[in-house]
């Protein structure tokens, strides 16, 4: 979480940032968080300083803004996707260029891009909007058909939600053997997944797998 230490403007030493932004998703929260801190691990960037806001359509202050006033040159800013950091496209490039003027690097893990600093021609600002306008028309389709999907399922009196004694680790399963089959310790894995060390242990346990 945010660090306002009073001697952090002397500070030389790369900072590794990772932002989310949900609305109510709980899990959408836990799986950019999952897919940012594996990122960083396998480009060896070093440790997250993991910063996440749910917030709503009406909501005016933003944590993204106080992120970016701590950025400094050379810090790298690590989003999985680039609707992400923002709600709209043009507050999207303004906080764009206000890292970029920080010196900063924005690293875009679901469309595998690279924003740095001098990238401000038009040829990265047209691929910017492309990829943000693609993101907002693909959420909105993915939202419209999951509502239709569980409305029809209410309607033909399906109960919703996830039944009892079915863990979401059951979701992470291949992420969570991977991660095993690699070396990683429990901490390390439950830090990646987002989850509490002792639910995984937990978790391990029941299913045979645990390597401690």
């Amino acid at each position: 979480m945010p660090n306002f230490g009073l001697n952090s403007f002397l500070r030389v030493i790369q900072m590794i940032y990772g932002y989310a932004r949900v609305s109510t998703d709980k899990q959408d929260s836990d799986n950019q968080k999952n897919q940012i801190l594996d990122f960083a691990n396998t480009h060896d960037l070093g440790k997250v300083d993991y910063w996440a806001e749910t917030i709503s359509s009406t909501k005016t202050h933003r944590l993204i803004h106080e992120l970016v006033e701590v950025l400094q040159k050379g810090d790298i800013v690590i989003v999985y996707e680039l609707s992400r950091l923002a709600r709209s496209m043009s507050e999207l490039d303004s906080i764009r260029v206000k890292i970029a003027d920080k010196g900063a690097i924005i690293r875009v893990i679901n469309q595998n891009l690279t924003l740095t600093p001098d990238g401000s021609d038009i040829a990265t600002q047209a691929l910017v909007f492309a990829l943000s306008l693609s993101a907002q028309i693909e959420r909105n389709m993915i939202s419209d058909r999951t509502k239709s999907a569980l409305q029809a399922k209410k309607s033909a009196g399906a109960i919703l939600g996830r039944p009892k004694g079915v863990s979401r680790l059951d979701a992470q399963r291949a992420d969570i053997e991977r991660y095993l089959s690699i070396g990683l310790n429990v901490t390390a894995i439950s830090k990646l997944i987002g989850c509490n060390r002792q639910t995984l242990t937990n978790w391990l346990k029941l299913h045979n797998l645990d390597n401690a």
